[in-house]
């Protein structure tokens, strides 16, 4: 993606009313919406609430203007400064096989994509649950290439909610300069060229996950049957790509990915042509 300089935006706070306000306008069918000045995790919080004497509705949301303590895959953090990313997540219940909850980070990396393909941003999902902006960074780095790291979804399963529930979290770098970014495989729209008002980012979002979500709920969560899973491989940079998988049990697989399985697993030819499932696990790009 060819970058420019865009203005900086002012970290200007939320105003919870008016937040809750817009999202709730753009997306009618949203249950109840809470914006919070700071908290540790977002989606801990919806967690934690799914989980309590007063459950929250489906598709209630949490906004937090400075989360202090996001989480990434494999308890990483996610870093975002007060007033410069968008973080947002969403509680569902789908009403779906749980054993199609596997397709949620993907669902969410999908509504980003198609979020900031409104601002004039092409971005492709990494499998499982980042959202990269190829060509955005003028060095090669390790496991990256010239991408960078836009956005990270988090999907958490509450299996024991009644019914069983499900919270994406989303977080999207919008307002940080390139110089502020944490870590050299990140960007922001900001540092892409792109002035963008993160209330405007967080509707965008939203209203695309929710209706992601609706065609999923239609398909009884059948992701193919709702031509979902083809336009989530369509995206999917990592289809095609030798990748390095570090399970969670800490062995590796080494192969190329050649598609996704019906639940959103990743299927990987591994260097012998044994087709093989991986259903987590971090995954990094090589480069051939």
């Amino acid at each position: 993606m060819r970058r420019s300089v865009a203005p900086v935006l002012p970290a200007v706070p939320y105003e919870p009313a008016a937040v809750a306000a817009a999202l709730a306008a753009a997306v009618p069918s949203l249950g109840a919406v809470t914006v919070v000045p700071r908290t540790g995790s977002t989606s801990a919080d919806l967690v934690a609430a799914a989980r309590g004497p007063e459950p929250p509705p489906d598709r209630a949301v949490r906004v937090a203007d400075h989360q202090a303590a996001g989480r990434g895959r494999a308890g990483r953090t996610w870093e975002t400064p007060p007033g410069q990313a968008v973080t947002v997540s969403v509680l569902l219940r789908p009403g779906v096989p749980v054993g199609a909850f596997g397709w949620l980070p993907l669902l969410g990396g999908l509504a980003v994509v198609r979020a900031v393909a409104g601002l004039g941003v092409e971005a492709v999902l990494k499998w499982p649950n980042d959202v990269l902006v190829p060509g955005a960074g003028d060095a090669e780095l390790a496991g990256w290439g010239t991408a960078r790291k836009v956005a990270g979804v988090l999907g958490d399963l509450v299996a024991d909610a009644e019914p069983p529930a499900a919270v994406v979290g989303i977080g999207v770098n919008v307002g940080q300069p390139a110089d502020a970014l944490p870590v050299p495989s990140a960007t922001s729209l900001a540092a892409l060229g792109v002035a963008a008002e993160r209330v405007d980012v967080l509707v965008r979002v939203v209203r695309e996950l929710v209706a992601l979500d609706d065609a999923w709920r239609a398909a009884r969560g059948d992701a193919v049957a709702a031509g979902l899973a083809a336009e989530c491989a369509a995206v999917c940079a990592t289809l095609g790509s030798r990748v390095r998988v570090l399970r969670p049990g800490g062995d590796v697989l080494e192969g190329v990915a050649v598609s996704l399985a019906a639940d959103g697993a990743l299927r990987v030819a591994d260097d012998a042509g044994a087709v093989r499932t991986v259903l987590a696990g971090d995954v990094e790009h090589v480069r051939v």
